[in-house]
């Protein structure tokens, strides 16, 4: 072939022709996508997963025996706000030592600014006191153990007023 039986045109130089530009263009676009999204990944990295799984679960089950046993022996707190602090009063079915110390765990269920944490001390009988407040309403996880970890309160409660009751239901 020679060059002069090629069709003679307005020959435009390569970056006048539009396909072109839309052939590199969808690449470039799907790198530029990947890029984002590969940024978006590591800065919101989730946790790695604990190494130390099989021990995790042996303590989740520890804590549901804590749980059962906890209600087979009718556990109930009753916290109550009073003045700058929280009493509680403690009561069982059955015989059982009170602790030198309750700790008291209310998690809301997503704005962790809005948890409480008390450390109770025992005072006599079934009386427990400790600074801070209770929440005024809103739903929480609470979570109540004794000093040994003996037994273990887990549930879920609606706080209203000055008033949170946990464990056994009182009958009537």
């Amino acid at each position: 072939m020679n060059p002069d039986s090629l069709p003679q045109g307005d020959e435009l130089p390569w970056y006048r022709y539009p396909f072109l530009w839309l052939a590199i263009l969808l690449p470039a676009t799907s790198v530029v996508g990947g890029l984002t999204l590969l940024y978006i990944a590591i800065v919101n990295a989730d946790t790695p997963v604990v190494d130390e799984w099989y021990k995790e679960g042996r303590g989740i089950n520890r804590s549901v025996e804590q749980e059962r046993l906890a209600a087979r022996l009718g556990v109930r707190l009753e916290l109550a706000q009073v003045g700058a602090g929280v009493q509680a009063r403690l009561t069982s079915e059955a015989a059982i030592p009170m602790s030198d110390t309750l700790s008291v765990s209310l998690r809301h269920p997503t704005l962790a600014d809005r948890d409480v944490t008390l450390q109770l001390k025992h005072l006599e009988g079934p009386l427990y006191r400790g600074d801070g407040t209770l929440p005024q309403d809103g739903r929480r996880k609470a979570t109540v153990t004794a000093a040994g970890d003996h037994w273990r309160l887990y549930q879920t409660v609606m706080a209203q007023g000055d008033n949170v009751v946990l464990g056994k239901k009182q009958t009537p």
